[in-house]
């Protein structure tokens, strides 16, 4: 985050935005983002200035791009709750009517290795993604247009 100055990274919407900003929304999988979604269209609303794009992380499974048995592997047996929350809080933030870029991804790990970027409905594999790639992807997220109103799916590359 330190790379993309325009940025506005926080653990609440509690928060005045500027001319400009950005927000990235990282919430845990299990984190109500149902409710929390909820608090960030407040923000919108009573903001002077609106944010110039919103990106949000995401868990696989909200884009018909995972099995339930998958979704159970990743993130446990309350998965399909998750799923559900997320699915909510895309739908909310899409209603905005804002710039977004959803990005989802498989449960992260320590260290490197090469991604691969899919689209919705796209299936995704493997057992998790790095930090410092998925940090990657979301840096390009936060300071171009590339996937602007998309929601991208983060896998490890396959061979």
């Amino acid at each position: 985050m330190e790379n993309v100055y325009s940025a506005v990274v926080s653990s609440n919407f509690d928060l005045d935005l500027e001319n400009g900003d950005i927000i990235c929304w990282l919430p845990l999988v299990n984190e109500p983002v149902d409710d929390e979604v909820q608090k960030l269209a407040q923000l919108v609303d009573r903001s002077l200035f609106p944010p110039r794009k919103i990106v949000m992380l995401s868990m696989a499974g909200t884009a018909d791009d995972a099995a339930p048995e998958q979704l159970q592997r990743w993130y446990g047996r309350k998965a399909q709750q998750f799923v559900w929350a997320h699915q909510y809080a895309i739908k909310m933030i899409d209603e905005l009517e804002l710039p977004y870029v959803i990005v989802r991804t498989l449960p992260l790990t320590r260290g490197t290795q090469p991604v691969q970027i899919v689209d919705e409905g796209q299936k995704m594999d493997g057992q998790t993604v790095t930090d410092e790639q998925l940090a990657r992807v979301l840096q390009t997220a936060l300071t171009t247009t590339h996937y602007d109103n998309h929601s991208i799916g983060v896998m490890p590359k396959t061979k």
